[in-house]
């Protein structure tokens, strides 16, 4: 094999590996990427108050509850048009390359990840906080507001995209509905008395299932393996869900994005749309 041939193999690989890693970014490459990319957009999605304490040096502060309809059913998000400008406000373009991170739970982050796909932008990356690696990669942390240049975020087709309500109603057979929430909402038994209970034909499976101790993404084989105790195989038909469509999000990534399950699908407005229907049943 020629040193050409080589060269191209190994550039095949690394597309290859990157794939494989799904929108996942760690630590370590986000650092470099924050080094050597001076137009990358990395975005808090954490409340204000805890962006104010620390946050990556240069970070933009999109809190995500500013995507949700005020007043709403829990979770429900703007009209496209608005999200659209409010992150173009932000300086978020959906050309521009994007890392997505919340402190530490992994769960909002990926929602915005989704969010963010589902508005057709076309690189967006989803970051772990974890103090340890953070620490190793050296990426830099402060306290000092960011702001950046208005841009404009432009709202093309996506295949991101949310079931409805009536779909849910009359998913195929053999599809396996997963809820992502913890037991006592899915049992209906939850002390804040959000949850009644869960969509007729649920699977109990809590989306730490996808995450490891300490709330980072498992790997391929390890999603894989945890799946399977729930009945969900790659090649089955899926739907995810939990109360207001941030647990599933991450359930969403860990299946599909890095598991690689074929036909995964998303209810967004997952219990609390179900729910906000009186003639919806639910089971206890």
């Amino acid at each position: 094999m020629t040193l050409k041939n080589l060269f191209a193999l190994s550039l095949v690989l690394m597309a290859i590996q990157a794939f494989a890693q799904g929108p996942v970014i760690s630590a370590k490459d986000f650092a470099a990427e924050y080094k050597s990319n001076k137009n990358l957009v990395v975005i808090d999605v954490n409340a204000p108050e805890v962006y104010a304490k620390q946050h990556v040096q240069g970070a933009i502060n999109l809190f995500f509850r500013e995507l949700y309809q005020p007043n709403a059913v829990e979770g429900k998000l703007r009209p496209v048009n608005e999200m659209a400008e409010i992150l173009g406000k932000k300086g978020i373009s959906n050309t521009a390359k994007i890392v997505v991170y919340e402190n530490e739970s992994n769960k909002h982050n990926n929602r915005v990840w989704w969010i963010l796909k589902s508005l057709g932008a076309k690189d967006v990356w989803t970051l772990h906080v974890d103090a340890k690696a953070f620490t190793t990669a050296q990426i830099a942390m402060n306290s000092v507001p960011a702001t950046a240049k208005p841009a404009t975020f432009t709202v093309t087709e996506s295949s991101y995209k949310s079931l409805t309500m009536e779909e849910v109603k009359n998913l195929p057979k053999g599809t396996l509905l997963l809820d992502g929430r913890e037991k006592e909402e899915f049992e209906g038994v939850d002390a804040a008395k959000k949850s009644k209970g869960h969509i007729p034909g649920a699977v109990w499976m809590n989306y730490r299932e996808v995450l490891t101790p300490t709330g980072a993404f498992k790997t391929k084989d390890e999603i894989i393996a945890a799946a399977a105790k729930y009945g969900a195989t790659p090649e089955k038909p899926i739907v995810v869900y939990c109360n207001s469509g941030v647990k599933a999000s991450t359930l969403l990534v860990g299946l599909k994005e890095i598991a690689g399950f074929q036909n995964v699908q998303y209810y967004g407005g997952s219990y609390a749309d179900w729910s906000s229907n009186p003639a919806n049943p639910i089971v206890k």
